[in-house]
């Protein structure tokens, strides 16, 4: 089962980044069927052949997806993110803490949420690491609206993420807080 909802999960972002999913495929099969295992092997090779390099077919250049998988990476190895993956199984068997019992449905919106808006944060921090930009500057690039990203930004200053950098007339600008005084603070 967890290997299902590792897949689940990784399908999502893939799609969630701009990657057609159909790049990523799960199949059980036992040592005992070969013939099916070669089939299996060559329809997928035959399906990323036809999909071509990874962007192409996406429609995607180069850097942008290079940006969103990193994005992505970083997402996949956030606390959070993995802890959330890897209750899914308790949760929905057992329960929390609390003896609360989700069903799949439940588990799964928490999931995309947690894809929807990681993914976002993450994409805002890459952007900050390479040079200060206001709010407009990382709406316009992430094609987001500006609250939204307003509300990313205060929260990731809450958390010593980001600091404002400088402000141009009324316009303040945000950078990336440097690793090491994240550890001081001990984020």
């Amino acid at each position: 089962m967890e290997a299902l909802y590792t897949i689940e999960a990784a399908e999502k972002l893939i799609s969630r980044v701009g990657i057609n999913p159909q790049r990523l495929v799960l199949k059980w099969v036992s040592a005992a069927e070969a013939p099916r295992y070669v089939e299996i092997v060559t329809s997928f090779t035959e399906t990323i052949r036809s999909l071509g390099p990874l962007g192409t077919s996406e429609g995607r250049d180069r850097d942008e997806i290079t940006f969103k998988l990193q994005a992505a990476k970083n997402l996949s190895q956030q606390e959070k993110f993995r802890w959330v993956l890897g209750k899914r199984t308790e949760f929905a068997q057992e329960g929390n803490a609390y003896g609360e019992v989700f069903t799949q449905h439940e588990l799964t919106r928490v999931l995309d949420g947690l894809i929807s808006e990681d993914l976002q944060v993450h994409e805002i921090l890459l952007l900050l690491a390479k040079k200060p930009l206001s709010v407009k500057e990382v709406a316009q690039r992430l094609q987001l609206e500006p609250a939204l990203v307003l509300k990313h930004m205060a929260a990731l200053r809450r958390r010593k993420l980001v600091d404002l950098k400088d402000i141009e007339g009324r316009v303040p600008s945000y950078t990336l807080v440097p690793q090491d005084d994240r550890k001081q603070n001990g984020c």
